[in-house]
């Protein structure tokens, strides 16, 4: 671990992609807070300094997010955080699988096959009904009913 902390670059860049609706929410605020503590934790990268880069885009606009995604991919963002609309995530999955850029995800994806260059911190649908069966048992529940926001459930 030493070696390879040692490898590294002083500055790694950090692109973070989120949509308007989200600018200055809960997500964005955990993007910024986890560069923070891992900045502050010098023994985790001793020698490096990690910088984020976010933008901000209107939802539902590929054109726009490919813009913005390049943009910080000219200034040298080293991997790319977000963003949780799933039509503009499969847009940046798609460059950063063509340019060999991480990609950090943190959102439903019910789409099981695995992405090369992708990491989703997001639980999986089959963890999520095992929390939920889980609960359910532990309450000595009978039925259950669960609302989504959105249009996930079958």
């Amino acid at each position: 671990m030493v070696l390879v902390a040692n490898a590294l670059p002083p500055v790694i860049r950090v692109g973070a992609i989120f949509t308007e609706e989200e600018r200055e929410g809960s997500v964005e605020s955990a993007f910024k807070y986890a560069i923070y503590r891992i900045n502050k934790e010098k023994i985790l990268l001793p020698n490096t300094q990690l910088v984020y880069d976010i933008e901000y885009v209107p939802r539902d606009d590929s054109f726009r997010t490919t813009k913005k995604v390049c943009r910080q991919l000219e200034a040298g963002v080293q991997a790319i955080f977000g963003p949780s609309d799933p039509l503009l995530a499969s847009h940046v999955q798609s460059i950063c699988e063509a340019f060999d850029i991480p990609h950090i995800e943190a959102r439903i994806d019910l789409e099981v096959s695995a992405k090369e260059f992708s990491i989703n911190l997001y639980p999986s649908q089959n963890i999520m009904n095992l929390a939920y069966r889980d609960l359910m048992m532990y309450l000595n529940w009978t039925k259950v009913a669960i609302i989504y926001e959105e249009d996930y459930g079958k």
